[in-house]
């Protein structure tokens, strides 16, 4: 930008300079033929007083540009005939040797002999001779030559103003200036631009970068720009992340489903080994007693019983883990849950020892599924009973909101060692290291009460009491206004409701009342 502006100054100021000098010169030589001119004019008129008006004409030159850069005009009149002058000012050259038109120069030899107006004889250099004009009269007698030399004031005439090239040296000084305030100005988001780029790139670029761009149209295109890369990085981060994410969620979904898979082979050979040890015992030996067939039998059917709870709790949590989304629920009163839950421990006396007390308040309604809810309380209270060696166990309600309602199943016991906590929830698990079979149980009920809260789009966790025994916090879903006014336009869909929910939440509660404790706890809580 810079060499084209001042290649465009530099043609200007050619340009300029050529066409003012062609302009002023063209200016002088007019001068001098004006006056050539007009003393040819009154030498053709043949006026008797030509000569006073020549003379006159003559004196009103010299005083017309005395002082002035035509100060040593010189305009001589020559008589054709003899050569000789007629009339002058200035300096008195002689006559011109004039070839075709008249305007060649009529300098002969390298110096000039002329006089001034006192009669001197002067010497005048033909090249300090500028400019000249010959004319001749109409009937060619006279001649009339105007010479100007070149003299230093008529040199500041004829050169071009200084004015207009300071002017336009400081105007292009000032322009490239500009050119480079603005260049560097857009060369700042350039530079800044092409090195996000590069680092993008190189996949090194900063998502905080704090590259400075300028208030304009390419800074504002710049900024875009990164900021649509930023926003593109963040969300293939993100996408990564999900992936990675749902990668690791379904590992490990394949990891817990291979896990149940070996618990589960693990699980049932210990029964089926007792039971084809017993069997085969009473088939060879014939000779055996009733009382011993008998006892042999019994033993088997409990672990009959066993295998079936197992395969109902399977059932269950497939059930649970694979329609979870499915689930029916309505609008319940957890008081009126709890308050079975304590008849149905009391009549089939599943409470031994301890003592099932509840602190929830009457008309506490929650979204859920009765059966379900029903049976998830008595998974806890057997499991307390198993494995608490408490005296009391219980439930109460511990805070509420808009969207849930907290509540905590307690007891009194023992608890577990803290490294224990995070795994109760998992399929077969149990603290004694030798995986005893002692207290019965399928070692599945806890994480059927985790998928049972899971399924309400609620939340369990197991925490150590300071005063002794578990503490299981779980919330359910809470029930506002508008909840209850939807139920109650769907209430008539609500017997079809409780139906497919039924098989899946009387799995672990059908029939325990009528079984033995040893052979009918629902979960193994594990503690040594």
């Amino acid at each position: 930008m810079v060499l084209i502006l001042w290649t465009f100054v530099g043609v200007v100021c050619f340009f300029h300079n050529y066409r003012t000098q062609e302009l002023r010169q063209k200016g002088v030589k007019q001068r001098l033929e004006i006056i050539n001119n007009r003393i040819i004019d009154l030498y053709n008129t043949h006026n008797p007083d030509r000569d006073k008006l020549v003379a006159s004409f003559l004196q009103f030159v010299e005083n017309y540009y005395h002082k002035t850069a035509y100060d040593d005009i010189s305009v001589a009149i020559y008589d054709n005939t003899t050569g000789n002058v007629v009339q002058h000012i200035g300096y008195e050259l002689p006559s011109p040797e004039v070839e075709g038109d008249g305007r060649k120069n009529f300098f002969k030899g390298s110096q000039v002999e002329a006089r001034d107006s006192l009669g001197n004889i002067v010497e005048l250099d033909p090249d300090k001779v500028f400019y000249y004009r010959v004319h001749f009269s109409d009937d060619g007698n006279y001649l009339v030559q105007t010479v100007v030399p070149y003299t230093t004031a008529l040199s500041y005439t004829l050169d071009n103003s200084k004015i207009f090239l300071i002017s336009v040296l400081l105007a292009g000084i000032v322009l490239t200036i500009m050119i480079y305030v603005f260049t560097l100005h857009l060369a700042r988001n350039v530079v800044n631009l092409r090195t996000f780029v590069k680092n993008a790139i190189d996949d090194t670029a900063d998502y905080n970068e704090n590259l400075e761009f300028s208030n304009d149209e390419l800074g504002d295109i710049s900024r875009q720009i990164i900021k649509f890369y930023q926003q593109r990085s963040k969300a293939l981060i993100n996408s990564e992340k999900e992936h990675k994410m749902a990668l690791k969620v379904i590992e490990d979904k394949w990891r817990s489903k291979r896990q149940m898979t070996n618990n589960i082979n693990h699980e049932l050979k210990n029964p089926l080994g007792i039971i084809k040890g017993y069997i085969d015992t009473i088939l060879s030996n014939e000779d055996m007693s009733p009382e011993m067939k008998r006892h042999f039998l019994v033993k088997s059917q409990i672990q009959v019983n066993r295998l079936v709870e197992m395969l109902n709790d399977i059932s269950t949590i497939n059930r649970l883990e694979e329609g979870s989304k499915k689930v029916l629920t309505e609008i319940i009163d957890f008081h009126e849950v709890v308050f079975t839950v304590a008849n149905d421990l009391t009549e089939s006396g599943m409470c031994n020892q301890m003592e099932f007390v509840y602190d929830v308040p009457l008309d506490c309604t929650i979204r859920g599924n009765f059966n379900l809810l029903t049976a998830m309380l008595l998974n806890l209270a057997k499991n307390s009973v198993a494995y608490s060696g408490g005296t009391e166990m219980g439930v109460k309600l511990v805070s509420r909101s808009d969207k849930f309602m907290t509540f905590s199943f307690y007891d009194n016991g023992k608890g577990v060692s803290p490294e224990h906590l995070p795994h109760l929830f998992e399929y077969f698990y149990r603290v004694d290291s030798g995986r005893s079979r002692k207290s019965g149980g399928t070692g599945l009920g806890l994480p059927i009460v985790k998928n049972t809260i899971i399924s309400f789009g609620g939340t369990i966790s197991v925490r150590n009491r300071k005063g002794g025994g578990l503490e299981y916090l779980f919330t359910l879903p809470a029930v506002n206004e508008t909840d209850e006014m939807t139920d109650e336009e769907g209430s008539t869909d609500s017997a079809d409701t409780n139906a497919p929910t039924d098989n899946a939440g009387t799995a672990n509660s059908e029939g325990s009342a009528d079984k033995k404790t040893d052979s009918t706890t629902d979960n193994e809580h594990p503690v040594e």
